[in-house]
């Protein structure tokens, strides 16, 4: 793979980011782990069929747990949740990366104010700000403006600002030799009785530009909840190509060179409705479903997004540097763009799109409080005309930069004002945290604490899936559960951690915490975790020991918050008949799972939409004693109820919480829940046995399930 010039491709002081380094916060990694069995029958096997790991790894989360050494098994892009993008090894990048995608000895960075306008330019890249609102109308680079014949002539814009904006010049590049301008725009009192604050920063030979929003509550203020937050760029018309993952790449992207991201604003304009989907999915005149959610993702496991253009070999990317201050935790998924009113590149840093609870979280009248957004990188990026797989060889180097930008962080060069908005915290006011996962589970001594999300979150009262106004890190862990926290605020928070070697939630959070899953306390630690500033703390060995009543019986899926393993599950973008229009023909009659005999993979569609039963047939050689216990894992759910029944005799029912509407929203999974039912194993018998989930008619899609039985 040919390398791509973001204006400084190497620098003295700055090697080359591994694709598979990890280590920042939200660490995503690029190696991969064993995806762990299917066919879901398992009486000693670990939750999800986890394995030991075969090859030992850094800690902070990479996920390189079986041999990747061949360079023939790298593939350029193995960013993604979906499979296969989970276990695929990215190929490392050809060239160095450094923070800012600096090239040394570039032209001074000026800074021109105009009429109600700042002009920050670097010779490589120039973008004019408007001060009422921080939009930003014109962005060049290398001459080329690169909003030019975007939807509304193309710009860069924030939600929530209230338009009554003043800029100040916190970097001003005539007293610090030119090597960085940085423009705060304030602006007060916004519809959600919130400050606003945008900052935008440019450094001598960067290729691209910093942005950071901050989220202010004054004490004077009424009560508030979050509110979607965003920042948006209308990207110009010569971006025909964008990029998020493995599955979602421009031309090569599930449903091939007729798919969605291939479609046109025309398609869209002229496209018809499509009976029982929302306003957002229609059918082109192609042929081919256009739907805006077929462009969603997990904060967790992406690194850096964006577009480039086909005719002029350009890219336009987000590049993370940290994930820190995005809300609802590493499985949060969000919209990143759309094609419907031309292309345009979105950062969700608050989100509703999948109905998660995290924008109603209250401020409450005389409470006094603000949240830093960023900085993030707007990246630009070029290859050389003729070079082969442009579009991907921009998008590897996009995510490449994004792994040096978390590096670097936090940024050392980020000016936060004296008495201003924001309370961005340098490397000198945090600290780290490790220690090494294990899994104490009888019922599955081989269960593997690899490839777990395990992170802080402050002890608020709220899962992390519902907090907004909070900071929140989150690695995954080691092939040996090994895990490093790194840049964590000091301060006191609670220790999390849920993935596909333990089925549930674990915590050191105290109290309940309303519309909650099973949350089950760790066994080591047992209290909140302190965090002190420029200090390591070890935790050593952290463990966990979940829930179980008797040993597994038989189990379906894996424990990962996600249906992506079923059938169905990693869902084709471009196909809607997939979720809905073939639904009732393959699925309405309910669906039959022969434990022993069936592959989930094959059998068990990911979600449930209708009233008809869905039955597990399975065989016990001898009739259970006891205490049985049924566990169920719902990776999304629009409510409504279950009712499970054993051998005909209803056990009990499920009132499913944390409602998320991910399945008309083509997602593989939104806000995570899990119940139990227990129930006198005397229900169960020698031979032959049925368990049976009949659903009220709410949709909903699977995670994992459980049976145990003595």
């Amino acid at each position: 793979m040919g390398g791509a010039s973001g204006g400084g491709a190497s620098s003295a002081d700055g090697g080359g980011i591994a694709a598979d380094a990890g280590g920042g916060t939200f660490g995503n990694g690029g190696g991969a782990i064993a995806p762990g069995g299917r066919g879901g029958a398992s009486a000693s096997g670990g939750a999800g069929g986890s394995s030991s790991a075969s090859a030992s790894s850094a800690s902070g989360g990479s996920r390189a747990c079986v041999s990747t050494s061949a360079a023939a098994d790298c593939v350029p892009i193995a960013q993604g949740s979906d499979y296969p993008g989970m276990y695929s090894t990215a190929c490392p990048p050809t060239s160095s990366h450094v923070a800012g995608a600096v090239t040394a000895g570039g032209p001074a960075v000026t800074a021109s104010k105009g009429d109600g306008t700042y002009t920050l330019a670097n010779g490589t890249v120039s973008i004019v700000i408007t001060c009422a609102d921080g939009s930003i109308k014109s962005w060049t680079y290398n001459g080329t403006n690169v909003l030019s014949g975007g939807d509304s002539g193309g710009q860069v814009y924030w939600e929530l600002e209230a338009g009554n904006g003043t800029c100040t010049l916190t970097s001003d590049p005539a007293s610090n030799g030119g090597e960085q301008a940085e423009i705060r725009i304030h602006t007060t009192g916004s519809t959600n009785n919130l400050d606003v604050d945008m900052d935008y920063a440019l450094l001598r030979g960067s290729s691209g530009f910093y942005a950071t929003g901050i989220l202010t509550h004054p004490a004077s203020y009424a009560a508030t909840s979050g509110g979607e937050w965003r920042a948006n760029v209308y990207n110009g018309s010569t971006f025909d190509w964008n990029s998020l993952d493995v599955m979602r790449n421009g031309a090569s992207s599930a449903g091939g060179p007729t798919g969605w991201l291939d479609t046109t604003k025309a398609d869209w304009v002229n496209g018809s409705a499509v009976t029982g989907a929302p306003v957002e999915v229609e059918l082109a005149p192609s042929g081919v479903y256009v739907c805006k959610y077929s462009w969603t993702a997990d904060w967790g496991d992406t690194d850096a997004w964006g577009w480039s253009s086909s005719s002029q070999n350009i890219g336009m990317f987000i590049a993370l540097g940290s994930k820190e201050y995005y809300n609802g935790g590493p499985k949060k998924r969000e919209l990143m763009g759309s094609m419907l009113d031309g292309p345009d590149l979105l950062n969700m840093l608050g989100g509703s799109h999948y109905a998660q609870d995290e924008i109603a979280e209250t401020i409450a009248a005389g409470t006094a409080l603000s949240k830093v957004y960023g900085p993030f990188f707007y990246y630009n990026n070029s290859v050389p005309a003729g070079t082969a797989n442009a579009n991907t060889v921009l998008f590897a180097d996009a995510i490449a930069q994004a792994q040096a930008e978390q590096a670097a962080w936090p940024y050392a060069w980020f000016v936060n004002p004296a008495n201003g908005d924001g309370n961005y915290v340098p490397e000198s006011g945090r600290g780290t945290v490790t220690g090494t996962l294990t899994i104490a589970d009888a019922g599955a001594p081989n269960a593997s604490p690899a490839d777990m999300w395990i992170g802080l979150a402050p002890d608020d009262g709220l899962d992390p899936q519902a907090q907004f106004f909070t900071y929140q890190y989150w690695v995954r862990t080691g092939c040996d559960g090994s895990f490093t926290i790194p840049h964590v605020i000091a301060g006191s928070y609670a220790l999390w951690a849920f993935g596909r070697g333990a089925a549930g939630t674990f915590t050191t959070a105290t109290g309940k915490i309303p519309n909650s899953s099973i949350l089950t306390s760790f066994t080591q630690p047992t209290a909140s975790i302190a965090v002190s500033a420029g200090q390591t703390q070890d935790l050593g060995t952290v463990v966990i020991t979940p829930p179980r009543t008797a040993a597994t019986v038989w189990e379906i899926g894996v424990p990962d918050r996600d249906s992506h393993e079923f059938l169905n599950g990693a869902i084709a973008y471009t196909n809607w008949a997939t979720s809905y229009e073939t639904y009732a023909a393959n699925f309405g009659n309910g669906v039959t799972y022969t434990v022993g005999t069936d592959d989930y993979a094959k059998v068990w569609n990911y979600s449930d939409m209708d009233t008809s039963p869905w039955t597990v047939n399975f065989t016990l050689a001898a009739a259970p004693t006891g205490q049985a216990r049924f566990y169920l894992a719902l990776a999304a759910n629009e409510g409504g109820s279950l009712t499970v029944s054993v051998n005909g005799k209803q056990i009990g029912t499920l009132a499913p919480q944390n409602e998320s509407d991910a399945v008309v929203r083509l997602g593989s999974h939104g806000y995570f829940w899990d119940g139990q039912i227990l129930f006198d194993a005397s229900n169960l018998k020698a031979g032959a046995n049925t368990l049976t989930l009949k659903s009220s008619g709410a949709a909903l899609e699977w995670d994992y399930l459980r049976l145990e039985a003595q």
